[in-house]
């Protein structure tokens, strides 16, 4: 590969040279990148010899970007070395009509990542066209202006040592200022996020169009006293991965102050009154005011239980006032005419005699109680779930998402009977992050919508706080044994139906349906396009390669055999069918998922059936007494007793990621609540009474979409026991860092921006990538307080530093702070100091606890030890809870491996009659009237040659599997030189590729073809003419659906008894056939006359058979409320559609 050239003249990294030809035939990006992406794969020799005239002329021709590569690269074998484009962006391009392509081309993304340098020299490579990330920049200006920029790990490990500058650093920055050029186009880095960088196409003269576009997609002059770390954060929000939804008018946004922890009451009437002085045409949920020239908060609510007053008032604000108090209330409401958000302004006048004084005042600094939580109407909320094409029982409770620079969480109003027929939306001033423009365009972009929950798992970082705080070792380890045992002994039930149950309410396969569902939203996807078992093959499009790919379709199945990716959808969908559960195949899988769940279980993941993980958010009513909570679900099972359960009444434990001290976990009371039960659903209802709001508490959270863990097992709950707050100092480390950038906007940047537009461009871009190149310390201090809790004990004033300094690592970058130099030398000294004083060890490893002994994340190329410690003479929970997983797991595998060797010959001489019945139904009829003509013809003519072609891919089975396994491992060699898809086997996953590609060959239309051989025409004196219309009136009365059947038949006869051939080839067949089968032993028949009728066989085309996951089947689930929602048949869930 040639490294991309560099023109001192005109500064630039060319990827692809510019030339007259790209302004006489312009090209979309999609084509430009897709021979830029050609043009690198050459050596430098073959790119002099390229001639961009033929190669602009070749893609002004064709529509579709992935026919260049085959186009080309013809010779030299490079075709084989180039990745392809994916099916999906290729299919997608072949089936859309031509006057649309221009709209195609704005939802197709580009993207480069770029890897260390070799001999000093940042080479970026180009990755095959994908579909474009789904965020609110791209769908403002279309995907097509844009190229992201991916910088790898090693890379970006590389970038942020501490000390002087080096050469790798330098040589970055100048890669980020100089701009790519691609053809006749220019790209200037302007945005980051985390590890992407985003480049933008703009006219000419380059910089000038950049500095407009940085200043536009962002009003620098409106934002001009915002830290410039502030502005390069809020900037990213556009590159969030959101789903589009719906645009609200600016006239129905509210803006609102946030509730404070010392904010008191506000009556309807009074505020009613206020709204109107104050020119509001509605009613909001909180006002702000100025009392005494000091700032105040009241939320709507009834001050007291009389109507005699109409407002609450600490004492300090009454004052020494005798018949009157003063309030100047504001609101921040839109102007038409200004067409933006206007501060307004006026004074009150209040009776005395109708403010309810509350007493003293609490003492200290009030602290935010709704820090990123603001309010969606109903009509609103509905208008989005249908924009999303998702159906609910129960309309969702809260919505994160991003609206013009604001973000967090909207929770829907607690009044359920609303008169509002339009839709608005609250957004409190702690999720406005930045002001927009005149007349700017508001859309309500969704992260995620809060939907039901399934039972969670107590995590590494969540168990030794409980142990910590009472929780007892044994507790734990105990509920881990109930977990492996319950779940081993549902998995070896020979009840069908129950063991179909027992894997549709795991939580592996809700989340995997949901997550096609996520995958597949506003996608039309055919579930039988270019499949084995398909009936479109004469689409003028259709070409066989498409077939012999291994990748997984978009809603998880293998695009030759249409088997589902996952164990627990592939049983399901073959006990769906009719196989017993001593069917081999699935023998074999519910090993695997067996061995899986008690892996996964010992990993400190341990399943808690009265436990889950829950979106938190701030009481809108004011009801709840601190330390109350109110958690309803829509539809949760309770798998501890077997039944669903509604609202919790009982005590709970409340966690949230990261735990590193004693008060990240909280005992709290889940109450009932009648002005909550109406409305909120699967979200966990907190307090905003008290002095501090409970995710402060844990680990400095907010509410902007944060999710905390929710454990109310009794025996649990009963052990632990609260931290005393009131004698508990948490460690303040906020001194211990330093912002990595100083300066405002207007400090920084708006001179430049008015002077100069390449200055000004140059330092937008180093203030954007300033965090790559701070130093990350957030995994050095997770092994330090580790290490420290393992040795020292949870409540060790080092370990709580230690806790909190990682804590605050890993929201220093977003906030632009690093670790000061000399604070890292010293709490290195310090921890290291502690330790030589109970462990000796060597200073060129790093200690960690035993149960990380064999976790691959902690493996520094041998530089860790493990080192087993007894805190206080007691074992570790972890330690403890390691050993009894691996206890069990020895347990079951041996008991799996007996079972197995006891069942195995009796389940592999078994053979499933069902399956070759069909193929031998045919078989017979020549067998038992050989004299027959029609039969001689189709034995000779269909079933023969299909028998041989099948007993080849049989008897070649193990050796293909042998020689892939091997080739997959030559491929993952090359591709990690090369880069992902170069390998020889392209994108493969499975290991009988070629075996593959032989099946796909006996297809139904060259089964037409078959000329019988010499010496059978001379034996049974056939006549061509009418054996080839025999052969025709067979096939044709098939069809290609019916002849997908026969091959799966066929192969099922010939492969050993119980292989794994068939379902590995055809898997959707397999379940036909059984399924075929189950029915004609209910009518005592034979298989043929149950065959689908061509209507049936239609129907087959459409859909994909019973049990197999599709959008389609996805969808009918979403109707019936089975995973989103509340469910009204529980049964339901039992088999799929």
């Amino acid at each position: 590969m040639k490294s991309p050239q560099q023109s001192e003249s005109s500064c630039e990294t060319i990827l692809l040279p510019d030339h007259p030809v790209f302004e006489k035939q312009p090209l979309p990006l999609t084509h430009l990148f897709e021979l830029a992406r050609l043009f690198q794969a050459c050596d430098q020799v073959q790119q002099i010899k390229v001639k961009l005239e033929t190669w602009v002329d070749v893609a002004a021709k064709t529509d579709n970007p992935a026919d260049l590569r085959d186009l080309l690269l013809t010779d030299d074998g490079r075709v084989d070395r180039v990745p392809s484009i994916g099916l999906g962006v290729k299919e997608m391009f072949k089936q859309t009509e031509k006057e649309r392509l221009p709209l195609l081309q704005k939802l197709v993304g580009c993207s480069i990542h770029l890897d260390v340098p070799k001999d000093k020299v940042f080479i970026p490579k180009l990755n095959p066209l994908d579909l474009a990330k789904p965020n609110q920049l791209n769908r403002t200006y279309g995907a097509d202006r844009f190229i992201s920029l991916r910088i790898t790990d090693q890379l970006s490990s590389r970038l942020r040592p501490r000390g002087k500058k080096n050469y790798i650093q330098k040589g970055f920055e100048d890669f980020i200022h100089t701009p790519i050029r691609i053809g006749n186009r220019q790209f200037f880095v302007f945005l980051r996020k985390e590890n992407f960088v985003w480049l933008v196409s703009v006219p000419k003269p380059g910089w000038e169009s950049t500095k407009c576009f940085i200043n536009e997609i962002f009003d620098l002059e409106l934002n001009k006293e915002m830290t410039v770390a502030k502005w390069a954060a809020r900037t990213s929000l556009l590159v969030s991965s959101t789903q589009s939804s719906i645009n609200l008018d600016p006239q129905d946004i509210r803006r609102i102050p946030d509730i404070y922890s010392d904010s008191l009451v506000i009556s309807r009437a009074l505020l009613c009154s206020v709204a109107d002085t104050l020119g509001l045409s509605y009613l909001p949920s909180c006002i702000e005011g100025h009392i005494r020239n000091k700032p105040f908060v009241w939320r709507l609510g009834v001050p007291a239980e009389d109507d005699k007053y109409l407002i609450q008032l600490w004492e300090d604000q009454i004052g020494k006032a005798s018949k009157h108090i003063f309030i100047k209330f504001r609101v921040r409401r839109y102007d038409h005419f200004q067409k933006t958000f206007v501060l307004t302004e006026e004074s009150v006048v209040v009776l005395l005699e109708k403010c309810l004084s509350m007493g003293a005042r609490p003492t200290g600094k009030p602290e935010i109680m709704t820090d990123g939580a603001g309010i969606i109407s109903r009509t609103a909320a509905n208008r989005v779930c249908e924009s999303l094409g998702r159906k609910y029982d129960t309309l969702p409770s809260a919505y994160q998402a991003r609206i013009g620079f604001a973000k967090g969480l909207w929770i829907l109003p607690p009044e359920l009977n609303t008169s509002d027929a339009h839709p608005w939306i609250e957004i409190r001033d702690s999720q406005w992050k930045a002001d927009t423009v005149k007349g700017h365009h508001f859309h309500f972009n969704v992260n995620r919508i809060s939907r039901s929950v399934a039972s969670g798992t107590l995590g590494k970082q969540l168990l030794p706080i409980l142990a910590a705080r009472g929780v007892r070792a044994e507790t734990v380890c105990t509920a881990l044994k109930d977990y492996i045992n319950a779940t081993i002994s549902d998995l070896n039930s020979n009840d069908p139906l129950k063991l179909t149950e027992c894997l549709t309410r795991s939580g592996a396969l809700r989340q995997a349906r949901c997550g096609i569902l996520n995958r597949t939203a506003g996608i039309q996807h055919d579930p039988t396009a270019y499949r084995s078992f398909n009936d479109n093959t004469s689409d003028p499009y259709f070409n066989s390669e498409y077939s012999a790919s291994w990748q997984m379709t978009r809603d998880n199945l293998s695009y030759m055999s249409l088997t589902p990716n996952q164990c627990e959808e592939q049983i399901v969908s073959m006990l769906a069918a009719g196989f017993e559960p001593r069917n081999r195949f699935i023998v074999q899988k519910l090993r695997k998922i067996k061995e899986d769940r008690i892996t996964t279980a010992i990993k400190f993941k341990v399943p808690i059936a009265q436990s889950t993980y829950v979106y938190v958010i701030p009481d809108p009513t004011g009801i709840l007494k601190e330390d109350e909570a109110f958690l309803q679900f829509s539809n949760f099972r309770d798998d501890s007793v077997g039944v669903k359960i509604s609202n919790l009444l009982c005590p709970a434990l409340v966690s949230r990621s990261p735990c590193v001290t004693s008060t990240d976990v909280r005992k709290i009371n889940l109450v009932d609540n009648e002005s909550l039960r109406e409305t909120y659903f699967d979200v966990m209802v907190c307090s905003i009474r008290g002095k501090t709001s409970l995710l402060s508490l844990l680990s400095g959270g907010d509410y902007d979409g944060d999710q905390v863990t929710v454990v109310w097992d009794p025996v649990l709950v009963q052990q632990f026991h609260n931290v005393n707050l009131d004698n508990y100092q948490r460690a303040n480390v906020d001194k211990l860092f330093e912002p990595v950038q100083l300066g405002t906007v207007k400090d920084c940047l708006l001179e430049a921006y008015e002077s100069d537009a390449e200055k000004f461009v140059k330092l937008a871009q180093s203030i954007q990538i300033a965090g790559f190149f701070t130093p990350n310390d957030t995994g050095s201090f997770s092994i330090k307080h580790t290490m420290a809790e393992y040795v020292f004990g949870l409540d060790d004033p080092l370990t709580q530093k230690l806790g909190e300094v990682y804590v605050k690592c890993l929201d220093a970058p977003k906030a632009g702070l690093k670790l000061k130099d000399v604070n890292v030398k010293r709490l290195k000294n310090e921890f290291d100091s502690a330790l030589g004083k109970i462990i000796k060890h060597s200073h060129g490893n790093y200690l960690i606890p035993n149960y990380l002994a064999k976790d691959p994340k902690f493996n520094f190329v041998g530089k860790t030890k493990p080192t087993l410690f007894k805190f206080r003479g007691k074992q570790h929970i972890l330690d403890m809870l390691l050993e009894t997983g691996r206890d069990l797991l020895k347990k079951y595998r041996g008991e799996l491996d007996g079972k197995d060797i006891a069942t195995h010959i009796a389940r592999f001489r078994n053979r499933d009659e069902d399956l070759p019945r069909y193929f031998l139904g045919y078989k017979k009829m020549y067998e038992f009237n050989k004299t027959d003509q029609g039969g001689r013809d189709l034995w000779i003519g269909v079933l023969r040659p299909l028998q041989r072609g099948i007993d080849d891919i049989v008897k070649d089975w193990p050796k293909e599997i042998f020689e892939g396994a091997n080739s997959s491992a030559r491929d993952r060699i090359w591709e990690s030189e090369h880069g992902p898809g170069t390998g020889s086997s392209g994108k493969s996953s499975k290991y009988t590729f070629s075996a593959q590609q032989k099946y796909e060959q006996l297809s139904y239309e060259k089964a037409f073809e078959y000329e019988p051989e010499p010496e059978d025409i001379k034996l049974y004196e056939i006549d061509l003419e009418e054996f080839k219309n025999n052969i025709r009136l067979f096939l044709e009365g098939l069809g290609p659906l019916g002849y997908g059947l026969l091959k799966a038949s066929c192969l099922s006869m010939c492969a050993n008894p119980e292989s794994f051939c068939p379902y590995d080839l055809a898997f959707r067949e397999i379940c036909y056939l059984k399924a075929m089968a189950s029915q004609t032993k209910k009518t005592n028949n034979s298989i043929l006359n149950h065959f689908p009728s061509k209507a049936e066989m239609d129907l087959m085309s459409s859909r994909p058979p019973r049990g197999i996951t599709t959008t389609a089947y996805l969808t009918s689930v979403i109707k019936t409320g089975m995973i989103l929602g509340r469910s009204s048949n529980e049964a339901q869930n039992l088999e799929p559609v």
